[in-house]
């Protein structure tokens, strides 16, 4: 008897364990953008107070990215036109104005 009820709070263990694991994984979504009405380029959207922007700064950096940051509250227009609704975010822009939103985050190399 104590031996299965060890067994099963392991398993319960586990599950728990990876629940917490996935929902503190952050999902970053990609979205197409068919006219940005912006140059081509790398941009960081984000706002002021944004805890994670400050991570997302750091990876662009790491990985040796140039990009423009765009703040909701200096750049609302572009934030409204796109409808941007989370920060941090990263848009890739080509040079037809084309490009993807990367919402939540920078995405994966």
């Amino acid at each position: 008897m104590t031996e299965r009820l060890l067994i099963v709070m392991a398993v319960v263990a586990v599950v728990v364990a990876v629940t917490l694991l996935l929902r503190r994984r952050r999902t970053i979504r990609r979205y197409d953008v068919a006219d940005s009405g912006l140059p081509a380029g790398v941009y960081l959207l984000t706002s002021d107070g944004c805890a994670t922007c400050e991570k997302a700064r750091l990876t662009l950096v790491q990985r040796g990215m140039s990009y423009t940051e765009l703040s909701w509250q200096k750049n609302p227009d572009v934030f409204e036109r796109l409808a941007i609704d989370a920060v941090p975010s990263v848009l890739m822009i080509e040079a037809d104005g084309t490009g993807a939103w990367y919402r939540g985050g920078v995405p994966r190399p």
